[in-house]
């Protein structure tokens, strides 16, 4: 495999890493952090194949206020595993059509496109202040959030992938995007079902150093339960948290403001 074609999935996996994970999660839905308008917009932009922000920050917060309830849309504990991992996105219980959309890829991101702004809107109530910026109203209205969807993530990464490597390049943005979207839907579902609990924990969020590697800091799930206004999720000394290293070098630049940080003692503390 040609070298270029490494770096393309490479460069999707930390852009999109940045859209969800650092903007829509930490900055979006638990205002852990502040950055300036540009640059939250842009990477909000980047983290679209997430869901429009209006929606993805109110089932968010809903589901941090009933984590493993059965009122929690994604809990796998009460849901199923593949419904908590991709099915709720549909309201579907059937494992088949779970599987499927799990491993659409690309032909995910355009059902998406027109699923996502139409459904799961239950929770926007709790999103009143994103729903309060005019840029993310307009992003979460369905036509918009189409064609955006669409162009940016569908459109233009397809025609760099086929105009540089031919078949192999769709290939991998298929792979790449399949990979993605599983790594995150991972959160919902493996993250509440493998790895170390904390102690006195309310509900079944897990901590996982294969997950916190790969999903870019987001695996160290069962901290963030615990202290979820922190903007670093890899606490204790030797979880690596790789959106944390980009909050500090933002934060050493001045592009990142009122950052909220828990200690250990906040892990312990727990009441």
């Amino acid at each position: 495999m040609h070298l270029s074609l490494l770096l393309f999935p490479a460069a999707y996996y930390l852009l999109a890493g940045l859209g969800v994970n650092l903007a829509y999660h930490r900055v979006l839905s638990h205002r852990s952090l502040r950055l300036p308008r540009w640059l939250e917009r842009g990477l909000i932009t980047l983290g679209l194949p997430a869901g429009t922000p209006i929606q993805w920050a109110g089932n968010h917060r809903f589901h941090h206020a009933h984590t493993d309830t059965p009122d929690d849309p994604h809990s796998p504990q009460h849901q199923g595993f593949w419904c908590a991992h991709t099915g709720w996105y549909l309201g579907t219980h059937s494992v088949a059509l779970a599987v499927l959309y799990a491993f659409g890829g690309p032909l995910r991101t355009v059902f998406d496109a027109f699923w996502r702004p139409r459904t799961n809107q239950e929770h926007d109530a709790l999103a009143r202040d994103i729903a309060a910026d005019g840029y993310y109203r307009w992003l979460s209205r369905p036509w918009p959030y189409t064609f955006v969807l669409l162009a940016l993530h569908v459109a233009v990464p397809a025609y760099i992938a086929w105009h540089f490597w031919g078949v192999a390049g769709l290939m991998t943005f298929w792979l790449t995007l399949m990979v993605l979207y599983n790594l995150g839907d991972a959160i919902d579902s493996v993250a509440h079902t493998f790895g170390e609990r904390l102690s006195q924990a309310g509900d079944q969020s897990r901590n996982s150093a294969l997950m916190g590697l790969l999903i870019h800091g987001e695996g160290w799930h069962a901290n963030h339960h615990r202290v979820p206004w922190s903007a670093r999720h890899g606490i204790r000394p030797g979880q690596f948290d790789w959106t944390w290293q980009v909050i500090r070098l933002l934060r050493a630049m001045r592009l990142a403001h009122n950052v909220q940080v828990a200690t250990h003692a906040d892990l312990v503390d727990h009441h």
